[in-house]
């Protein structure tokens, strides 16, 4: 199980490195797309220049009546500027219709790099969900192996109980002749409250997720959380007691909870499938929603942040304190 879980977290630093690669792509585009709207509009103008000098050349009939005029002239200083402001026009037009080409030239080499940046944003994200489908097959074989764990550690604990217990009523019934007879408590609802497994005061948000640190500068934004990658509907804890509030599908973060924990700090899940209950005080531990992809997410899992003080305090990484929790 080991194992499984450390290869799921190296696909899960693969898939943040790709989701941070595949932001920077977004915003090349975007900036690409701009150079091709401002050579657009470039074009544009010296088109209407280029026909606008073409129109005048026409109506004034084009270097044969300058060169009339030039012969007709009787001052050789005149015919000298006449000739001059003909080269200066001609060089003008010969300028604009160079621009032309240029702007023609630059817009085709911008467009061709524009189609490269996205064919490569077509293969991230390919390759994203290929990660993507292996993690979720490495998550689950890690779930399945510690499931069969704790299924075998609890039919043994529930036969060394029994054998316990058989034993002591064996005793009981040795040394009083008197029926003994016990009571029992009903658990509550399947999967409501889950024990914290490390002890301590912080419980991991989500059990047997895959990540990695990828807190920090993610394309042109900053990524202020941990995600951990785990399948949909995987149930999603309380780290600490506290009160939780309800965001649903609150822009980019889908489906979102605040955990106001009794320490002071809001710890805040994001791309939830659902919620567990509604807003409400709940106990560490306490189911309080599922994995899921809502929002912008390109895979299931949590977006998980710690921020101090309140739902608006500094967002710290959250990396050190899953790490030290053994998340």
């Amino acid at each position: 199980m080991a194992a499984a879980q450390a290869d799921a977290n190296a696909v899960a630093a693969q898939l943040n490195a790709v989701e941070t690669r595949y932001a920077q792509i977004e915003d090349g585009i975007q900036l690409l797309q701009a150079q091709v709207e401002n050579a657009q509009a470039r074009i544009a103008a010296l088109e209407v220049m280029t026909r606008d000098r073409a129109v005048a050349a026409y109506v004034k009939g084009g270097n044969d009546d300058a060169f009339g005029a030039l012969l007709s002239t009787s001052s050789p200083m005149q015919a000298a500027r006449r000739a001059h402001f003909l080269q200066q026009a001609n060089q003008n037009d010969d300028r604009v219709v160079g621009q032309l080409n240029s702007a023609r030239d630059d817009l085709e080499a911008t467009q061709a790099t524009l189609k490269n940046q996205r064919d490569e944003q077509q293969a991230l994200k390919q390759h994203l969900a290929a990660q993507s489908e292996v993690m979720q097959q490495q998550l689950a074989e890690a779930n399945r192996a510690r499931d069969e764990l704790a299924a075998r550690l609890e039919r043994e604990q529930a036969a060394a109980a029994a054998a316990e217990a058989a034993r002591i009523r064996a005793l009981q019934a040795a040394s009083k002749p008197q029926n003994v007879s016990g009571s029992g408590t009903s658990a509550g609802s399947a999967g409501q409250i889950i024990a914290n497994p490390g002890g301590g005061s912080f419980q991991c948000p989500v059990s047997g997720a895959a990540y990695s640190d990828s807190y920090g500068p993610r394309g042109s934004g900053f990524h202020y959380g941990i995600d951990m990658f785990a399948p949909t509907g995987t149930p999603l804890v309380a780290v600490k007691a506290g009160s939780v509030s309800q965001m649903p599908m609150d822009g980019a973060g889908g489906n979102e909870a605040y955990l106001s924990a009794n320490d002071g700090n809001v710890y805040f899940y994001a791309h939830l499938s659902q919620y567990a209950g509604g807003p409400r005080s709940v106990a560490q531990g306490e189911i309080i929603g599922y994995v899921g992809s809502t929002g912008d997410a390109t895979a299931p899992h949590l977006h998980f942040e710690i921020r101090l003080g309140g739902a608006n305090g500094t967002r710290i990484d959250p990396y050190p304190t899953l790490q030290s929790a053994g998340c």
